[in-house]
């Protein structure tokens, strides 16, 4: 019998589930990396923190939502007690009045955590997205497109909240209106170190960022090129010499990418990315 315990204090529920994500820290960089980022600031308003453990109390996975995004399901258990997770996460959300959009976890346990939802509640599903985890240890030594990698400067909020709701548009990830584009491209740009675009002739062409960081390694994301820029390398470019940056002060880098898109999959592989597992996002409906 597994037991589902909500936690209000990351730190305290860092403390219990760390061990058990850093067994795979690439494959759980978003988990590790939303609880190191809790851990020390408020960008996440009123996270979902649930830890599950077993008759025992060994911890056999977590439950971790920032609302409005998916909630985010690391389970280490066999496919005949996921039923039995999934009917005590359904009986939680129905006594807290909290609503579950969808699942990011790891292909099989995606599935089978919805099915079980599903066959509880009576309602549909469809995958919103087919992901690949990659990890890289090493950047390879591809051509670089022309132009170089520049931080993002003091100024081009308007340019980077742009950028962010193309990024959305193309991956339909997330909803972001144009104001919460600008807070967010704002914030990036006064606290985050590792926001860069590929310039070319001193004009953006291409972005990437570095971001929730784990103990030994940080993630690669929002990779966005305008259309009217792209098959030039650029993504290719900024993502490698991002990667190399990251790699002086980081054991390793990851990313999730689209597996229905083959040429971003094969760009990162060009590059040095290995794939580690692959995951869904899943929506209920």
């Amino acid at each position: 019998m597994y037991k589902l315990t909500q936690y209000k204090d990351p730190t305290a529920f860092h403390d219990k589930v760390n061990s058990l994500l850093m067994e795979d820290e690439a494959a759980n960089n978003l988990p590790l990396g939303l609880l190191n980022t809790m851990k020390t600031s408020d960008k996440y308003k009123d996270p979902l923190l649930l830890l599950v453990e077993n008759g025992d109390g060994m911890v056999a996975g977590s439950f971790i939502m920032t609302p409005p995004h998916y909630l985010v399901s690391t389970l280490k258990v066999g496919r005949e007690e996921i039923q039995g997770i999934a009917e005590q996460l359904i009986t939680f959300c129905k006594n807290t009045n909290i609503t579950i959009p969808g699942f990011v976890a790891e292909k099989e346990t995606a599935l089978q955590l919805t099915h079980a939802w599903c066959h509880v509640t009576g309602e549909s599903f469809y995958v919103r997205m087919r992901q690949r985890i990659y990890q890289l240890n090493k950047v390879n030594d591809i051509p670089l497109s022309d132009g170089k990698m520049v931080p993002v400067r003091k100024g081009q909020e308007g340019l980077l909240a742009r950028w962010l709701l193309g990024f959305i548009e193309d991956t339909e990830v997330i909803h972001m209106s144009g104001e919460e584009a600008l807070e967010r491209a704002t914030d990036m740009i006064e606290n985050e170190p590792y926001v860069f675009f590929w310039e070319v002739d001193g004009k953006p062409v291409s972005m990437a960022r570095g971001a929730r960081r784990t103990e030994n390694g940080i993630t690669v994301n929002f990779v966005y090129t305008p259309t009217e820029y792209r098959k030039k390398g650029y993504a290719s470019s900024v993502v490698a010499e991002l990667s190399h940056l990251l790699l002086k002060d980081h054991s390793f880098c990851s990313l999730y990418t689209d597996l229905d898109n083959p040429t971003s999959n094969k760009i990162y592989m060009e590059i040095g990315y290995n794939p580690v597992c692959d995951s869904m996002m899943i929506s209920i409906v």
